[in-house]
């Protein structure tokens, strides 16, 4: 639980806010030392996170047939061209760089499940199924590493969200995928931005009688020098870090966007300020590809592998 109170206040966020907040009961209750365990299965949710690969097969008329993919199959014989081997992955709940000990798998996890998808060579694409608020700054880029590995190794990336959320950094890993797919009107989509949010524990600690001191070496003048002027109520060093971030994470959207994002739509909706919206506000803008199922999100895994093996 320190671990996890320590990641939650010491890094930059790309998540959104009623999200984030939603944690402080948690923290109210370590520091009151009432947190109790939520009776929730972890490991499961996890495990049900884990990847599992399907094979999926394209019939007549658009329809997909598909199946779990023994663990002891071998790579679809060329005779087979439209069969295809889909690795189907989580990207779920507030995404931390590490396995969280009261919560999903982390961002460090993912990323290496998208490395080994690269690299085996029985898996022909990737479906990652989202619905995720955002998470920590630190291990996005990784996953999204992931996903170009993936690529680069020509198997196409499809990201469904399913009836949920796709926003702030699941939204940056989702942006990387070949083909973006909600599953409903009221998926909420963009939360494109950077925040921190931290509290000052100081004055409550002190109450209690604890006494703090600091002292630095004499070439460490610049040591928390921005987290200093915060505590006096300047937040403009710590805020040029975040921007630094977020220009960061515009750049990569419209890049991995780049032909089907609308430029103008992005600034003028305020999707580029960190709005968000449902699924058509999405698609006017081009922050998605459209609608579908998750059976539909396997048919387009098995289109965009067709188009490579024809091309």
């Amino acid at each position: 639980m320190l671990a996890f109170a320590s990641r939650l206040f010491a890094s930059p966020w790309l998540i959104s806010l009623e999200h984030a907040q939603s944690y402080m009961p948690l923290l109210a209750g370590l520091l009151r030392g009432t947190a109790q365990p939520s009776g929730e299965n972890f490991a499961e949710l996890r495990a049900a996170a884990a990847p599992q690969d399907f094979v999926v097969t394209s019939l007549a008329g658009g329809i997909v047939a598909y199946g779990a993919r023994p663990t002891t199959a071998s790579a679809t014989p060329g005779g087979q061209p439209d069969v295809v081997n889909v690795r189907v992955m989580g990207v779920t709940g507030p995404l931390m760089k590490a396995d969280q000990e009261c919560g999903p798998r982390g961002l460090m996890t993912l990323a290496s499940d998208l490395q080994r998808a690269a690299k085996d060579t029985d898996i022909h694409s990737v479906l990652m199924r989202v619905d995720s608020p955002g998470g920590q700054v630190f291990g996005t880029q990784s996953v999204v590493d992931g996903v170009k590995a993936c690529q680069a190794a020509g198997k196409p990336v499809v990201a469904l969200c399913e009836d949920g959320l796709m926003c702030s950094a699941a939204y940056w890993i989702g942006s990387a995928a070949d083909t973006i797919l909600v599953t409903h009107e009221t998926c909420t989509i963009g939360s494109i931005g950077v925040m921190a949010s931290w509290p000052d524990l100081q004055p409550y600690f002190e109450k209690m009688g604890v006494v703090f001191h600091e002292v630095y070496a004499e070439q460490s003048t610049q040591k928390n020098a921005d987290f200093a002027a915060a505590k006096k109520g300047d937040y403009k060093p710590v805020q040029a870090n975040l921007t630094a971030i977020a220009a960061g994470f515009l750049g990569a959207v419209k890049a991995n966007r780049a032909g089907r994002l609308d430029l103008k739509a992005f600034e003028k909706s305020g999707a580029s300020a960190g709005k968000t919206g449902y699924a058509t506000w999405a698609g006017e803008i081009g922050l998605i590809d459209g609608i579908g199922t998750f059976e539909e999100a396997l048919g387009e895994c098995v289109r965009l592998v067709q188009v490579k093996r024809a091309a």
